[in-house]
């Protein structure tokens, strides 16, 4: 399963995980209220979720710490290109109910582990908003240190150590 098919996964999970914490139903998700998974909320909360997971790791391998926090590459040159997902700069929509129930072949129980790790470390992350988010993710080392290397060379962007984000303390509320 490709990197691209194995993001939308997690964004199908994602979306579960909202309508749970929300108390509604998927086939309301679009037009839901407080539908704020914008572009730089999915990104931060992809991080934080393969954060829990050696595997994931390994699958999304070019986080980079960025202004905004941890942003893996290649799922940030995705973000318009999804078969499934439509994801705006202020919410994520589905682009087709009747593909909800498709699961890819593969890893999706990678991305299942991930979720239910990170739901398990803080189950309201799901209602941050995008930039409570992005100061959490500033309070990881990972963050700090390759961030702050990126600007020592007059750079915004830096690849971060898979094994940094692997061995550091993970921290998951404000």
């Amino acid at each position: 399963m490709s990197k691209k098919d194995l993001f939308e996964y997690f964004l199908r999970e994602l979306v579960d995980w909202y309508c749970e914490y929300y108390k509604t139903s998927v086939s309301y998700f679009n037009e839901h209220s407080f539908n704020d998974l914008s572009k730089l909320k999915v990104l931060k909360l992809h991080f934080f979720a393969c954060s829990t997971e050696e595997e994931a790791l390994n699958i999304f391998n070019e986080f980079h710490a960025m202004p905004y926090g941890h942003v893996e590459s290649d799922v940030y040159s995705y973000l318009n290109t999804l078969k499934y997902f439509n994801v705006t700069n202020s919410k994520l929509e589905f682009v087709n109910i009747n593909d909800w129930n498709i699961v890819p072949d593969g890893d999706s129980e990678v991305i299942d582990r991930a979720i239910k790790n990170l739901k398990g470390e803080n189950a309201k992350l799901i209602s941050f908003s995008p930039f409570e988010l992005v100061e959490l993710s500033h309070s990881w080392f990972s963050w700090r240190y390759t961030f702050s290397q990126a600007r020592k060379k007059e750079s915004f962007s830096k690849k971060i150590a898979t094994n940094l984000i692997q061995q550091e303390t993970k921290i998951y509320s404000l």
